[in-house]
């Protein structure tokens, strides 16, 4: 904290106990401050699917007809099969931490019962409140308060005993005093207008502002007041623009008219370092400083009194929230608050299921505080990484990121290869849980650091630093295993085109290189190919790189690499070619727009089921969300089974390992059960249960906007089979596969088929995931069309 201004006595704040192991942290304090961190899941660079998908336009909502369902369908009956407790986890440390030591009993008695009286004497003052204020606002001080207890009672041990003070302060404020803390903490961290605080009656505000700007004891003050305002051009900036005029004019500055704020506030700085020819010959000087300070002074009288959120309260309490809700997010940038508020008051509602708490997620107070800094950097890094690359400066930027952190990683490579247990990717029940648990390392939060500092490299084209690091990264199988198959993509491009030598032709040492760097490319891609971690995706594309090499390599065919878990070809889908007049405006950007059969504007998807409606079909765009809402429904009590330590509070739609590997290994024995009863035809019954029972609940993939009788409709005509497939592929990878499903599910009533269409515009081509899927639902005899959308007329090709 900066010293306070003339009656701060020389205070100041302790520094941030993170800031030592990691000195980038502490450099990023204020860039990191404007980034928004990412929410903790197995997947990096993608989001995770919302619930609630809107669909686009409909056709012909089919009536429901009464269906004959076996009485042997128990595939909704409540699972009873357990999962047995899991032993504490002994998360990996860095290679420069030393391993924290487990809490004694004695200890977690102690924090136990310091807890436990902190959490009957809030809720008791809880309880005498609840009718004072208003639903939302009570709402905010209760999720404060459950998140409060839940953490101190089950892991007090992650924060000191002055932390634990500070908490237990904050609980004996007043309830207005709190609310207000509340609100405050959840916007940006900025100082803030006592008098633009609109969050009840104006003198309870200021009543509650000095209560919370006041330092009590060895605590320091939740809130800074106007008094730390030290800085002069952050001062400035504080006012608006008509007032910034007004302080010009006072001080004599001219031609003001028409300046933006930030010319304004640097004509005023500048005015005021200026000596006048009077100061200067006095024999007092008046100094710089002085008439600084004069200046603040004179803002704080315009803008009355100020507050802004303690560095060091803001900073607890983010760990005090990524510890209960197990993410690292800023809270004015994450919807996990805003989401629990919402369900609170009503707003939406989240599934019912058992929580089942883990206390061994995180080890140590001193793995938090590492963890958070690290993840903070990830984030700092990513922010860096989507800037253009023009704008080199910031890549620069982020590879010194990596930098910093460099030889942390290699002592942490060091440490895992002396301690491997040879189980760390996840392959039994048991590693499963320690992989996901190994997510709230800071080590994991480091590889993500690693990662990052490997695109930063190949951004900068530095090839050999890019290899270095993408070779450590595939010596490990503790962190981020999703992603080794893009590792072993780019690493073989690295060797057959980026690596090479310029002009080889004629150069012996420099075609021997080639030769050598071919050699390792195709020795990457068998790695990869006998990598269980690796992705059917990334296998299709490491087989083609396989195969190319081995052409440069000039191999016979008898000498080429085969293995049973490659083909090189996919399946292709019958094309279908349809016409439409296409709405022609270059102002415009996005999609292309089409004419409707209703003289309605609408998309490419949309013109493609007005054709196959005059061909007999009915159907929705529904995208992914078709596939993954009935994998939903069917999955509901598994997804929801609880396992601890990924049912860890009551504002999930989903478990926290749904996007890793460790979703379907903890679940196995459950799942296969599943897909033998949907296999052998148990599966209306659980949709049309599950759906009226849950409808309007936060669950992930589900959108409610499909109706029960289509989600019928389809299923029946799909068969078990068909279902079975596309619901072991969710099962096994949902993070993956939940993207790239056809654009189109249609469906004939007649024929009582159903079929997937994926539409194309001129200029779009099918991805490797769009072919992947296409290929998974031929295979399994669900039917598939590829339907290119023409400019014509409605019948045909213009002429």
């Amino acid at each position: 904290m900066t010293q306070k201004r003339k009656r701060n006595n020389g205070d100041s704040s302790t520094a941030d106990s993170s800031s030592d192991a990691f000195p980038a942290a502490e450099k990023l304090l204020d860039f990191s401050k404007r980034t928004s961190l990412i929410v903790l899941s197995d997947s990096d660079d993608e989001p995770v699917p919302r619930t609630g998908t809107r669909l686009q336009r409909s056709f012909s909502q089919p009536e429901r007809k009464a269906k004959q369902r076996d009485s042997t369908d128990t595939i909704g009956a409540v699972l009873v099969q357990q999962v047995p407790e899991t032993e504490s986890i002994a998360n990996v440390p860095l290679g420069n931490v030393d391993e924290p030591l487990p809490a004694t009993a004695s200890t977690n008695s102690a924090l136990h019962k310091q807890a436990t009286k902190l959490t009957r004497a809030t809720s008791a003052k809880a309880a005498t409140e609840a009718d004072v204020l208003g639903s939302e606002r009570q709402s905010y001080l209760q999720i404060f308060d459950r998140i409060l207890h839940t953490v101190l009672r089950e892991e007090a041990h992650l924060f000191s005993d002055q932390e634990r003070q500070i908490l237990s302060a904050f609980s004996d404020l007043d309830r207005h005093s709190r609310y207000l803390f509340t609100r405050v903490y959840m916007r940006k961290r900025e100082w803030l207008r006592v008098s633009s605080l609109n969050y009840g009656e104006r003198e309870v505000v200021e009543q509650s502002c000095k209560y919370l700007g006041a330092k009590k004891q060895d605590i320091e003050p939740f809130f800074l007041t106007e008094a730390e305002i030290n800085d002069c051009e952050k001062a400035l900036t504080l006012l608006l623009t008509p007032e910034l005029r007004t302080l010009a004019k006072s001080k004599g500055i001219k031609q003001l008219s028409g300046r933006p704020k930030e010319t304004l506030c640097s004509m005023i700085m500048k005015s005021t370092k200026q000596r006048t020819i009077v100061s200067f010959f006095k024999e007092n000087k008046e100094s710089t400083t002085q008439r600084v300070e004069e200046l603040i002074n004179e803002v704080v009288k315009i803008t009355g009194p100020m507050i802004c959120l303690n560095a060091t309260a803001a900073e607890l309490f983010e760990r005090l929230h990524m510890v209960f809700f197990r993410s690292a997010v800023h809270i004015n940038d994450d919807n996990t608050m805003r989401s629990a508020v919402l369900a609170t008051i009503g707003q939406i509602r989240f599934p019912k299921y058992t929580i089942v708490r883990s206390s061994d997620i995180f080890v140590s107070a001193e793995h938090v505080i590492q963890y958070k800094a690290l993840v903070e950097v990830s984030a700092a890094m990513a922010v860096l990484a989507a800037s253009p690359v023009k704008q080199i400066d910031d890549h620069k930027q982020g590879w010194e990121l990596y930098l910093t952190h460099r030889e942390s990683w290699i002592k942490h490579i060091e440490y895992l290869r002396n301690n491997s247990t040879g189980d760390e990717s996840g392959g039994t029940e048991r590693s499963a849980i320690e992989y996901w648990k190994s997510h709230f390392t800071p080590g994991w939060a480091l590889s993500r650091i690693v990662v990052r500092g490997a695109k930063f490299a190949a951004t900068l084209k530095q090839y050999k630093s890019e290899e270095e690091i993408l070779l450590s990264l595939l010596s490990q199988k503790v962190y981020q295993l999703h992603k080794r198959g893009e590792w072993y993509e780019r690493l073989t491009l690295l060797y057959t085109t980026h690596l090479r030598p310029k002009r080889a032709k004629g150069n012996g040492e420099a075609q021997e290189q080639v030769l050598l760097l071919l050699k390792l490319g195709r020795e990457t891609c068998i790695r990869a190919i006998q990598d269980s971690n690796v992705n059917s995706i990334s296998l299709h594309a490491i087989f083609k790189q396989l195969r190319a090499i081995e052409g440069k390599l000039e191999l016979e065919e008898r000498f080429q690499y085969k293995h049973p878990r490659v083909s090189l070809e996919w399946r292709n889908a019958p094309e279908r070619t349809v016409y439409g007049v296409r709405i022609k405006d270059r102002t415009r950007r996005g999609p292309s727009l089409w004419d409707g059969d209703d003289q309605v504007p609408c998309s490419v998807e949309e013109l493609a089921l007005w054709r196959y409606r005059s061909l007999g079909y009915h159907g929705l765009h529904s995208e992914n969300a078709m596939a993954t809402t009935l994998f939903s429904l069917l999955f509901w009590d598994i997804i929801f089974y609880p396992i601890p330590g990924v049912l860890d509070t009551e504002y999930q739609s989903r478990p926290l390992d749904m996007m890793s590997d460790a979703f379907y290994v903890s679940r196995k024995a459950l799942i296969e059960q599943r897909l033998e009863q949907i296999l052998a035809g148990e599966f209306l019954g659980a949709i049309e249960s599950n759906y009226e029972a849950e409808f309007g609940a936060e669950c992930v993939g589900v959108s409610w906007d499909i109706t029960a009788d289509n989600l019928l409709t389809v299923a029946q005509y799909m068969g078990g089979k068909g279902l079975e497939a596309i619901c072991r592929v969710l099962a096994k990878e949902y993070r993956l596969k939940s993207s790239g499903f056809p654009d189109l599910c249609l469906w004939n009533k007649n024929t009582k088929k159903v079929m997937f269409v994926e539409v194309k515009s001129p200029k779009d081509k099918l991805s490797d995931m769009q072919r992947d899927w296409i290929d998974i639902l031929l295979k399994n005899g669900i039917e598939v069309e590829l339907c290119l959308v023409r400019e014509g007329g409605k019948n045909g090709p213009a002429e």
